[in-house]
């Protein structure tokens, strides 16, 4: 699970009379599922190890819904289970040097992609 928080608009944006928030989230090049919240703070659960997820949210007034501030977040990386198959489909010998090819993994087969790692 992650928890997202924010601040509320300036109503110097034209934000008045903010009656809740929008919290869109899910992985990445999906619809994935909509939130409403009362509160500056959301915890997402489910999220699978090392998929990156993207989160929106905006904030809901009597005039309609402003902007959406989005970013992408990524759930904790897990140690892997087992290796992940894949089929090989193409091998070249060329010389004295060997080419292999193969299918590439879903971000669920590969188990996300690190980017960089943070020591605690």
């Amino acid at each position: 699970s992650v928890t997202i928080s924010w601040d509320p608009p300036e109503p110097s944006d034209g934000y008045t009379n903010i009656s809740g928030y929008i919290i869109r989230y899910g992985e990445l090049d999906t619809t994935g599922e909509i939130v409403t919240s009362e509160n500056t703070q959301e915890t997402i659960n489910n999220l699978q190890p090392g998929i990156p997820y993207y989160v929106a949210v905006s904030a809901s007034t009597t005039g309609g819904n402003g902007n959406e501030t989005k970013l992408i977040v990524f759930s904790k990386e897990e140690a892997p289970v087992k290796p992940v198959e894949t089929a090989l489909i193409k091998t070249v010998w060329s010389g004295n040097s060997l080419t292999l090819s193969w299918e590439p993994l879903t971000l669920h087969e590969a188990r996300g992609f690190p980017v960089y790692y943070i020591y605690l």
